[in-house]
């Protein structure tokens, strides 16, 4: 029998008891299935059940988590993003700008502690508080970010964006007398992640060969091109694609997506040594903590002195720093239902633009001398 064959068992056993978790208890789903799948699986590294390094590993590292991306990423119409108004994009231009801002300092406060991994650390969140996790696994990747750092990361990005929902819940209240009082504001219509879509055969096997196609011809291309990173030609050919109509009509495009994503967080998690864990456990929280603030302090800050509404100035940081599913949460815990499709809709569009921002901004921080 193959040897690598229970491991594989293991492996998506410990994905699927994380993603049942999220969706059955409450506590889980503020956790989220990626910080409790890693946990289990570092359990399980921890105790001898895995190993902390295979070939499956690598397969998953390298093909599996690029073709997740690639899913992730067909689900983008930039059509869309016309439909959402002036406002909302410049809300959420300045919700990225706030991104890079506070991953800057971060680097520069912190550079002691992380050292040569600074600027990849720092990309990699930015990444993450621009688009989201498909983001921060991305550019993590691309900028081989090392095993411990991703650990850490995961849990104080899971910590941040909870404490963020809660902010961005609550500013808008208390900001009320320094924004300008608005009406309901453009919206869009919006169709939501189809992350539980069902998946038929022939949509399977579309799906698959484009995405392998992607994957083969961005590495080609890196060949060809080697200043250019492979992930910013997997980003570009997945959203040239997506723009075709017919792409939207293949069923199970999220749910491929999002169970390659979450599969990507044993890899993380076998890698995980507990002991070496905890002695980067408070930094990083620090260093998260000074990206997420600063974002929000340049947020809405630049959001006031534009006199935009205070809701959609809300509603944009918490798609950058949470995605499209805590945007749509911020929509209706503000009962502002008309903000519901722009919310998701920004979401994705974090994902288009947050590889290239969180290379871009690695980079800098390299040039700069933090690397």
């Amino acid at each position: 029998m193959d040897e690598s064959l229970p491991l594989w068992g293991i492996l998506l056993t410990l994905t699927a008891l994380g993603l049942w978790l999220e969706h059955r208890f409450r506590w889980a789903a503020h956790l989220g299935s990626s910080l409790i799948i890693l946990i289990l699986t570092a359990i399980c590294a921890n105790l001898g059940v895995i190993p902390q390094q295979s070939p499956v590993y690598d397969i998953i590292h390298e093909t599996l988590t690029a073709l997740a991306i690639v899913w992730l990423l067909l689900l983008v119409n930039l059509q869309d993003v016309w439909r959402v108004g002036r406002s909302a994009l410049l809300a959420f231009g300045i919700a990225s700008f706030g991104t890079l801002v506070g991953a800057l300092l971060a680097g520069v406060l912190f550079h002691s502690q992380f050292l040569g991994d600074t600027p990849r650390l720092a990309g990699s969140l930015a990444a993450s508080y621009i688009g989201g996790s498909i983001n921060f696994v991305g550019v993590g990747q691309a900028l081989n970010l090392p095993g411990l750092l991703f650990s850490a990361a995961t849990a104080a990005d899971n910590l941040l964006t909870a404490i963020w929902l809660a902010t961005t819940l609550s500013l808008p209240s208390l900001l009320g007398r320094v924004y300008p009082q608005r009406g309901e504001g453009e919206a869009v219509t919006a169709i939501p992640l189809p992350t539980t879509s069902a998946i038929a055969p022939l949509d399977l096997a579309i799906l698959l060969s484009l995405a392998v196609a992607i994957l083969v011809l961005s590495r080609a291309l890196h060949q060809l091109w080697p200043l250019i990173p492979p992930l910013v030609w997997l980003t570009t050919l997945s959203l040239a694609l997506a723009q075709f109509k017919w792409t939207r009509y293949l069923r199970g495009t999220g749910a491929l997506g999002m169970f390659g994503l979450n599969l990507f967080f044993t890899v993380i998690g076998a890698g995980t040594h507990v002991p070496s864990l905890m002695s980067v456990g408070l930094e990083m929280i620090l260093f998260t903590t000074v990206i997420v603030f600063t974002h929000g302090l340049v947020t809405f800050s630049l959001g006031a002195l534009l006199k935009l509404d205070v809701e959609l100035v809300a509603l944009a940081s918490q798609a950058a720093v949470g995605g499209s599913t805590t945007a749509l949460a911020q929509a209706i815990g503000r009962h502002q239902p008309q903000l519901m499709g722009v919310g998701i809709t920004l979401g994705l569009v974090g994902y288009a633009i947050a590889n290239y921002l969180g290379l871009a901004l690695a980079q800098a921080l390299s040039w700069i001398g933090l690397g």
